[in-house]
C-alpha cells in the first residue's frame, strides 16, 4: 500500500511539472484562451504563496517572476524523492 501511495504521488508531481511547463510556455506560444484559463486555475494556488515568499526575499526581481522556475525545481526533486522511496526494497 505504501509503494502504491508513493507511486501515485510521483505521478502527481510529474503531472504538476507538465502543467507548470504549459504555464511557462504560454508567454511564448499562444495556446488558446481555454488552455490559458485551465493552467492558470491549476497553477495559481501553488504559485501565489511562492510569489509572496519570493517578493520578500533576496531573489526579488522586478522584471522576471522566478516562482514558476523555482516551483519546477521543487517538483522535480519531490518526484525524485518519490522515485527513490518507490525503489526501496519492501520490508
Amino acid at each position: 500500500m505504501f509503494r502504491y501511495i508513493i507511486y501515485c504521488m510521483g505521478i502527481f508531481f510529474i503531472v504538476l511539472e507538465i502543467i507548470v511547463l504549459l504555464y511557462l510556455l504560454q508567454s511564448v506560444v499562444d495556446m488558446g484562451r481555454y488552455v490559458r484559463l485551465i493552467t492558470l486555475i491549476l497553477v495559481e494556488p501553488i504559485l501565489s504563496p511562492m510569489q509572496k515568499l519570493i517578493k520578500h526575499s533576496v531573489m526579488n526581481t522586478f522584471s522576471l517572476d522566478l516562482s514558476p522556475y523555482i516551483l519546477l525545481i521543487i517538483l522535480y526533486y519531490l518526484g525524485k524523492v518519490c522515485d527513490y522511496l518507490y525503489r526501496l526494497p519492501a520490508v
